[in-house]
């Protein structure tokens, strides 16, 4: 059956472009200016490292990362057992067999269940089933956990519902006291975003102006280690990845 393809992922990336110029002419355009004022000068200003104004686009900016990410990963998943399924189509063919086999016909199903089924728990387990790598494992400790806060931010933010989160921690004691249902979602984002910059409150460590620029870097990273495990990527999703690389926050590569 002859098909078109389109990858989403380059637009997606444009549009992370796009908001990142914003962002930057938004608080962290105003955070800039401060840290120039601040040039030069023996007593300083302090400068806020927060503004909750930055929602308006880091928010976006982490559900378009997720997203570019999980979309590339699963470009080259699909690419590569669409590759398999067409060396096993020509080997039948050259073997004169009237009907498609069932190595042919499985290599179709879970093609199918790879570009239909979402999730990023979901795209890991195909990913270790097909190629026998782990992506959680090929990571180190800290890479491993930035991208899996990633996406719980994303799984919680795509869906435009209100955050919940208290301001003491909870224990298995209270678990049928709101909102623990909540703490427990988000404690992977929470603990890991605490490590990095510094907040006990989910909240204040949103609104630090450096957390899209953050995730942006721990994404080059993950592409990084998964090209030093799995090594040349396909055509689909290489330009894409290479144009990622090299974009550098806030700065225009795409949109012109």
């Amino acid at each position: 059956m002859i098909h078109r393809v389109f990858e989403t992922s380059f637009p997606l990336l444009v549009s992370y472009e796009v908001l990142a110029l914003a962002y930057k002419k938004g608080p962290g355009h105003r955070h800039h200016a401060l840290v120039l004022e601040n040039i030069g000068k023996d007593d300083p200003a302090p400068l806020p490292t927060m503004d909750y104004g930055n929602y308006n686009q880091s928010i976006a900016l982490l559900v378009l990362n997720a997203s570019i990410i999980e979309g590339l990963v699963r470009s080259v998943l699909s690419q590569s057992i669409f590759d398999d399924y067409d060396k096993q189509v020509k080997k039948e063919v050259e073997e004169g067999r009237g009907s498609p086999s069932k190595p042919q016909l499985m290599l179709q199903k879970f093609q199918s269940e790879v570009e239909i089924q979402g999730g990023w728990e979901k795209l890991k387990e195909q990913f270790l089933f097909y190629f026998d790598v782990s992506i959680d494992k090929m990571l180190s400790e800290d890479a491993k956990e930035s991208i899996n806060a990633l996406f719980v931010l994303r799984n919680v933010f795509a869906h435009g519902t209100a955050i919940v989160h208290p301001k003491e921690p909870m224990d298995e004691t209270m678990k049928t006291e709101y909102p623990y249902s909540w703490y427990r979602r988000l404690q992977r984002a929470r603990v890991y975003l605490k490590k990095h910059f510094g907040h006990d409150d989910i909240f204040e460590n949103l609104a630090e102006y450096a957390i899209p620029e953050h995730f942006l870097g721990a994404t080059k990273l993950f592409f990084d280690a998964l090209e030093k495990e799995f090594g040349e990527f396909p055509s689909r999703a290489s330009d894409v990845i290479s144009k990622l690389r090299d974009y550098s926050f806030g700065y225009i590569s795409f949109s012109r």
